[in-house]
């Protein structure tokens, strides 16, 4: 225990992160659920899911040897969004900021090193979401939160607003206690989910899903879905947002993913005029670098 509290007093501390927890890295029970996820045809529009899936289920398979995974998150829930001009778009919440993947994965990196420190000889390895992990489940299993019908971690005090990392390690560390918290019948995010992309509580189909159709390679909009995007040029938060625990957030944004205030609305003409050199500028250190001007210039074109 001494070693984990160390080692958390670090991540909430130094690291800048406001969760954090261990779980066992033991086979995950949620593997057969993916499998099934995977067979009825749900992977069509993300094929490294389906191609990866063993090793997402098992974190002795990310890592040999794995005993323990540590896992973090940090908060980007802020005030609502104000109505949108109807010359302007949205991108997603998240991808108002810096680019959270090296944000957490440079934490991770120095988390493992304190580990090594602590406990000399421990291999580990960071993932973050670009990693084949299940990283939700075990961020619930962590006691970070539990799994919401939105298929979203939630955690009752910081709500569904949550990016989440993970370091896989052959630590042998005392796991912290799951969190006893669930949906109960609410059903808020199936039915703010404007393409039916939740087809039934913890089932998300990205073929129908929002922020598929405006970021994965393997996905676009559909013909006429215009009036389905909401406003959407890049991902969509609209079931996070109707979660009940999405409205009491009990702590400002983590200040390390501090919000860019010029990507809060962006207006289509200015968006229209950019060519590649002009979007990368716009999207510089965030998350909207995953797509380019190409594939921008479709998305506003569906929302025509």
């Amino acid at each position: 225990m001494a070693v984990v509290d160390e080692l958390r007093s670090y991540a909430l501390g130094e690291l800048g992160c406001d969760l954090f927890g261990v779980a066992s890295a033991q086979p995950l029970v949620e593997r057969a659920a993916l499998s099934r996820w995977c067979a009825d045809g749900h992977a069509a529009d993300l094929p490294f899911v389906a191609d990866t899936s063993v090793v997402r289920g098992d974190p002795q398979a990310f890592l040999a040897g794995a005993r323990s995974v540590v896992c973090v998150a940090m908060a980007y829930g802020g005030s609502s969004d104000p109505p949108l001009p109807s010359d302007h778009v949205r991108v997603a919440r998240y991808a108002r900021r810096r680019d959270y993947h090296a944000a957490i994965r440079s934490r991770l990196v120095r988390l493992g090193q304190r580990l090594v420190q602590l406990l000399p000889g421990s291999r580990w390895r960071p993932a973050v979401d670009t990693a084949p992990l299940l990283e939700r489940a075990l961020a619930a299993r962590a006691g970070l939160g539990f799994v919401g019908k939105s298929t979203m971690l939630i955690h009752p005090y910081l709500g569904p607003e949550l990016l989440l990392g993970e370091l896989v390690t052959t630590a042998a560390l005392p796991p912290s206690a799951q969190l006893d918290v669930g949906c109960g019948s609410c059903r808020r995010c199936l039915e703010a989910c404007p393409t039916g992309a939740l087809t039934q509580p913890f089932v998300l189909d990205p073929r129908r899903c929002i922020a598929c159709w405006t970021i994965e390679p393997h996905s676009a909009v559909p013909d006429g879905a215009r009036d389905r995007l909401s406003g959407y040029v890049f991902g969509c938060d609209l079931c996070v947002l109707a979660c009940p625990f999405a409205r009491r957030p009990r702590l400002a944004p983590n200040p390390i993913l501090a919000t860019r205030q010029h990507l809060t609305a962006l207006a289509i003409a200015e968006l229209e005029r950019l060519d590649e050199a002009g979007w990368r500028t716009l999207a510089a250190g965030t998350p909207l670098r995953r797509i380019t001007s190409a594939r921008l210039h479709a998305n506003l074109r569906a929302l025509r």
